[in-house]
């Protein structure tokens, strides 16, 4: 590639910034792809709400089978 005016010479190494737009790319998009898709944080720490979730999801399938063992109770009440 030839510029026009000052300092117009041909670009020698400048094929290598691309190259590094590209690795810097593909590294953002692999810590991105670790944070949101195993919950794990930057550098392999977990994220602090994931614990908290968890016990929160166990204790709405705890009361959930409650609900439906009462349910089942109330229909053999009737029968």
């Amino acid at each position: 590639m030839w510029w026009n005016g000052p300092g117009g010479g041909p670009m020698y190494g400048w094929w290598i910034m691309p190259v590094f737009g590209i690795v810097f790319l593909l590294v953002v998009l692999l810590i991105v792809s670790r944070f949101f898709g195993s919950g794990s944080g930057f550098c392999g720490r977990p994220r602090t709400g994931r614990q908290t979730e968890d016990d929160e999801i166990k204790e709405l399938r705890k009361e959930l089978r409650e609900l439906r063992d009462e349910i089942r109770e109330l229909k053999k009440e009737k029968l």
